[in-house]
Formats: C-alpha cells, sequence, structure tokens
C-alpha cells in the first residue's frame, strides 16, 4: 500500500513539475525603482489648516470633514485632521519642514466644520452635493465618497443637509430614498466603472472614518459588502475588472474569505481602514532613514538554544501608523531583549514619515522584516501564476525602498510533498531577488505554528515556519494567565541546543491582539538561562552558517 501511494505521489510530482512555469528572471534594480508606486504625489503647500476630531459632531460630521480633505487634496492637500495622540507626531515633523500649522479660523477660533466647509467650498465641483442615508455598509456613504472622487461633490449625511445649503452648495444627487443593496452598488459600478483609477480599490464599512480622504483624493473606487455568496460575486467583478496585483484598501467582516478570494484573484489586501490623513501624508516626502540593528551579531556557543521573537500583523497599516510607535515597539520593556517586528513595506508609499519615525524611535534590540506576505496580505499558493510574478516584483521594490531583507508569508500548512512542492514553488518568486535574503513562514492551522519548526531552503535561502506560537486559544487574551505564559515558556526550554542541526533554533509567533509587551516580557523572564533571544537576521545568518542547506524538521 505504502509503495502504491509512492507512487502515485512520484506521479503526482512530475505532472506538477511539467505543468509549472518557469520561475521568471529577476528585475534589474533600476527596474525595481520604478514599481510600487500607487499614490500620484502632490506638491504640498506652505500652509497645513488642521481641524480636531473633537470639534466635530458625531461621525456624519466626521465623514463630511474627511470627504471635504480628500476633495480638496485633490489640488491641493492642506487639511489635516487631527485624530489621537500619534496625529501630534505627524504635527511635529511637518511643522520641522517649515510648513505652517494653522489651528485657528480668522477669528481665532479652533476650525469647525462650518468655518472649514467656508473656507474650502471653492474646491467643491460645481458646487455640488450629494445626500444619503446612514447604513452599515455605507451603501449611500460610499456611493457619495465615489461621486467626490469622480466629481468633487461633496457627501452629505441627510440630518445635515441644512449645512451644506448654508454653505451655498446645490444638490446633485439624492440617495435618501433609495433601496441601499448589493445591487444599488453594483449598477453605480457598471455605469462608472471606465472612470476610476484602477491603482487600489478600497472596502470601507459606514462606522470608518479613515481612508475616505485618499480614496476621493486617488479617484479610487469604494464599495462594501459582507462575506456571503451573493454579494461575493460584486467583489469578484471589481477585482477582476481592476487587474491583476490591485491592492485591495480598508477592510471586510471576514477576513478569511476575504483574503482567499482577492488571492485566488490576484489581488493585494491591505488592511487599512483606520489609517488617516493619508492624502497628506502620501504626498509628505522625508528620506527613510536605515535601521538601528543594522548589523547582526555572531553567536557561537553551542551550548545555547537560539530563539527570535516575532511579532505578526504587521502587514496592518493602522496599527502601525496608529499605535506602533508607542505600545509596541515596546518603550515599557526599555529594550531588554531583541524582537522582530513585521512591517509593511508598502507603507512607505501611503506615509513615509510614519516609516522614518518608527525607524528613528527603535533600538539596536528592535529588527524589522517585512510583514504577510510582502507587499500585501495574499496566500502565496493560492495565487494565479500570471500574478505572482508582478505581485514578488512588487515585494521586492518596496522592501527595497524600506530597507527590509527578510519576509514573513502566510499560507496554509503543506501536508505532503506535493503540497510541499506547490510551496516551494511559490517561494523560488520570492527567492530570486538578491535582496530578499529568506523569510518566516506563518503556516495555518495553529495559529501560525502548523509548520512545527520545518525549514525550507529555496534558491539556497532559509524559509523557517514558527515552531511555537504565542497566540492565547480565546483568540482576545481575555482569559490569559500566568500559567499559560509558564506553560509556553517550559515547551521553549525543552528545546535542545544543536547548533549544528534545525533542532537548536526556532521561531516564535507574537500574536499582537492577544500578547500584550507586558505579557511578552514576563514569558521571556521565565526562559532558562540556555535560551538566547536573537533577532530574525542573525537566526537566519547562524542558520545558514552552521547547518546543512536542506529540507528539514525539528525533532520533538
Amino acid at each position: 500500500m505504502k509503495s502504491f501511494t509512492a507512487v502515485l505521489m512520484s506521479i503526482a510530482l512530475f505532472f506538477l513539475s511539467c505543468f509549472t512555469p518557469e520561475t521568471p528572471a529577476a528585475k534589474t534594480d533600476a527596474e525595481l525603482e520604478k514599481i510600487g508606486s500607487i499614490c500620484q504625489k502632490h506638491e504640498l503647500s506652505d500652509k497645513l489648516y488642521v481641524i480636531d476630531v473633537s470639534a466635530l459632531q458625531g461621525e456624519g460630521e466626521k465623514h463630511m470633514a474627511i470627504a471635504l480633505q480628500g476633495i480638496v487634496a485633490k489640488t491641493n492637500p492642506c487639511i489635516f485632521v487631527r485624530n489621537n495622540q500619534f496625529s501630534n507626531k505627524y504635527l511635529n515633523e511637518i511643522e520641522k519642514s517649515g510648513i505652517e500649522i494653522i489651528f485657528n479660523d480668522e477669528n481665532g477660533k479652533p476650525w469647525t466644520l462650518p468655518a472649514l466647509l467656508n473656507k474650502f467650498k471653492s474646491y467643491i465641483g460645481d458646487s455640488g452635493y450629494v445626500l444619503y442615508k446612514k447604513s452599515d455598509k455605507a451603501e449611500g456613504l460610499n456611493m457619495a465618497t465615489n461621486l467626490a472622487a469622480l466629481y468633487g461633490w461633496l457627501p452629505v449625511p441627510e440630518n445635515l443637509e441644512q449645512l451644506a445649503i448654508d454653505a451655498g452648495l446645490t444638490l446633485k444627487e439624492d440617495y435618501t430614498k433609495t433601496n441601499y443593496n448589493v445591487l444599488f452598488q453594483w449598477n453605480f459600478f457598471e455605469t462608472h466603472k471606465s472612470e476610476f483609477n484602477y491603482n487600489a480599490v478600497v472596502s470601507l464599512q459606514y462606522k470608518v472614518d479613515g481612508l475616505r480622504d485618499l480614496a476621493i483624493q486617488q479617484g479610487f473606487f469604494t464599495f462594501y459588502i459582507d462575506d456571503d455568496e451573493d454579494t461575493n460575486l460584486l467583489r469578484k467583478c471589481v477585482m477582476e475588472y481592476a487587474g491583476d496585483n490591485v491592492p485591495v484598501l480598508g477592510w471586510v467582516k471576514y477576513e478569511v474569505a476575504f483574503v482567499e478570494q482577492a488571492s485566488k484573484s490576484g489581488n493585494i489586501a491591505l488592511p487599512s481602514d483606520h489609517s488617516h490623513n493619508l492624502s497628506y501624508l502620501s504626498s509628505f516626502r522625508c528620506d527613510i532613514p536605515d535601521q538601528k540593528h543594522s548589523e547582526a551579531k555572531e553567536y557561537t556557543d553551542k551550548t545555547k538554544h537560539y530563539c527570535a521573537l516575532v511579532f505578526s500583523d504587521g502587514d496592518n497599516l493602522q496599527w502601525i501608523q496608529n499605535g506602533y510607535s508607542d505600545f509596541y515597539q515596546k518603550q515599557n520593556l526599555k529594550n531588554q531583549f531583541p524582537v522582530t517586528w513585521s512591517f509593511s513595506p508598502t507603507l512607505q508609499e501611503f506615509s513615509p514619515v510614519t516609516v522614518k519615525q518608527i525607524y528613528s524611535d527603535a533600538s539596536e534590540n528592535d529588527y524589522f522584516m517585512a510583514g504577510v506576505s510582502g507587499a500585501g496580505y495574499i496566500h502565496p499558493t493560492e495565487y494565479p501564476w500570471k500574478a505572482l510574478t508582478g505581485f514578488t516584483d512588487l515585494t521586492a521594490a518596496t522592501m527595497a525602498k524600506s530597507k527590509l531583507s527578510y519576509v514573513q508569508i502566510l499560507d496554509g500548512t503543506p501536508e505532503n510533498e506535493f503540497e510541499d512542492k506547490i510551496l516551494t514553488d511559490r517561494l523560488e518568486y520570492y527567492a530570486r531577488y538578491q535582496n530578499i535574503k529568506g523569510g518566516v513562514l506563518s503556516l495555518d492551522p495553529d495559529r501560525y505554528a502548523g509548520g512545527e519548526g520545518k525549514i525550507y531552503f529555496v534558491n539556497d535561502k532559509p524559509f523557517i515556519s514558527y515552531r511555537l506560537s504565542l497566540w492565547h486559544p480565546d483568540g482576545e487574551g481575555a482569559n490569559l494567565t500566568t500559567e499559560w505564559l509558564d506553560e509556553q515558556a517550559a515547551i521553549v526550554n525543552s528545546y535542545p541546543a544543536d547548533m549544528n542541526s534545525i533542532n537548536g533554533y526556532s521561531v516564535i509567533n507574537i500574536h499582537p491582539w492577544t500578547v500584550s509587551v507586558e505579557n511578552l516580557a514576563y514569558f521571556v523572564s521565565k526562559l532558562d538561562e540556555d535560551v538566547v533571544l536573537v533577532t530574525i537576521d542573525e537566526l537566519m545568518e547562524m542558520i545558514n552558517e552552521n547547518i546543512p542547506h536542506e529540507d528539514a524538521k525539528p525533532a520533538k
């Protein structure tokens, strides 16, 4: 029976090899420099008008202010919505560049929506507005956002129409009497689809008040659906019309269904629905510094087990923009131990100042690698061959611009030689690039640890899977206890010291939504002295130097 199975596997592998396209040649550095532009850049004026989110009365005013911000930014990005404490970091950096920050109107009072509307109403196309009603899926708001992107008309919720009338605007479209459903969005798309810019498309619910300014400024099509069979047809239609390797900005209700559909369509998921002020920040130019951890330390003690801790979810643009620099930069830990942070290489396209600040705030103990799965969140084994070339070209280009050398990749765990071959064939597309030195594999199920530490050498470069995942089973961390952390530390303490085999190395996933920096510090305090924490580049260089370059899995 075993021999028969082996024969079948050999036949399957033979046919797979026959139908697998030849890995394309890597592009030159000069060619890579021209790849990756998603946003049209604008020259910024010498003034920036800042309205505080606390001055906006409810979500309707927020949506109006952000829409106005996007409309003005189509020609003159000069409005900034101060959303939280992190906004001040950007404003300080902008002010240092010589731009005047204006917090008050002509009367010396903090900006309000009516005052801002009066100041910038000349930018509104044909002095027109679009009226819509509230709905969870934002059908009316999203189609009004699209009309703002196309014609510059201001989206106005029905309860705030008087603001538009007082500003001297005229009604161009009324969506308040429309039956909101997927057909309403579909009809709009079919009527106007040739008018949009498909460098990206945008998926936003009503409750979300980020990203719309960028969609309006850049002319991206904005829509939202839930993940059921009927509405998925619309998303499939939009993605296919947009073409290969188009980012889907924003987010959805069901992550797994969305990413699976996007990957099979050859599109890229970029979580970003709470990213703010990108219509301005994408055009604010600044140099990205080198990582402070620029050289790997050498480790030679053969009596130690070497382990790298990697924070996941760095593909999440808004997480990085709004919270990473304070909370997840482990300032509370005072740089006690090395940590590797997954990080979106595409962020430099939307907010280079965020990349600059995070690299500047880091310490020698912080190292950054590209988040899943490179330029954006995809499953490589589900991605069409014809699109994978362009995706990995984009990954190499954005990693070079962000000064990243290793990539985290998320996919399913191979169950046999056939699936191993499918995975490694895809990894060849990454490994063909000199500036991509290897990667970490997040393999489902088992919360990214499905690969159990197995390492693959592709083009003589290491791609190592997580051996353990510090991801609490409740999905939220509400029930996380020190006992559970003790158990996980005991597992790591049981790993052997063996510098000359994969047994002596491990990579541990740190899940940011269930494990806090305080939890992580406690976990590390429970590791034995013979467990040495290193950054991922240090671990990869040790692996390259000390173990055979062949696929292998740690002994349990």
